[in-house]
């Protein structure tokens, strides 16, 4: 209760409620223990990225592990992914992927 108290709330009593929520839904106690509202708290004060920041990260790491699994194979990466090779190609350029550096 102490540390609730002693947080900033910028977002006032929604994200007040919002970490309490949380909390609620992540413990089977009676009692929320002070580890857990930290936890709460700290994900508050994580910036979350922006729709395109999100997509870019998925996309590079989505075609990282194909070309992993495919040891930079594009024309398998590309089937794997449901796209023609023109387009995987575009893709690799935009994330500044080579697929040679994943050949073994």
């Amino acid at each position: 209760m102490k540390r609730l108290m002693a947080a900033k709330w910028p977002g006032n009593v929604r994200q007040l409620v919002n970490v309490i929520e949380q909390c609620v839904a992540l413990t089977s106690s009676p009692v929320i223990g002070d580890a857990l509202v930290e936890q709460a708290l700290e994900g508050e004060n994580t910036a979350l990225p922006t729709f395109v920041e999100a997509r870019n990260q998925f996309e590079l790491n989505y075609l990282r592990k194909l070309l992993q699994i495919t040891k930079g194979n594009v024309t398998h990466a590309a089937r794997m992914a449901g796209r023609n090779r023109t387009e995987f190609y575009k893709l690799l350029s935009r994330h500044e992927l080579d697929a040679n550096d994943f050949k073994e």
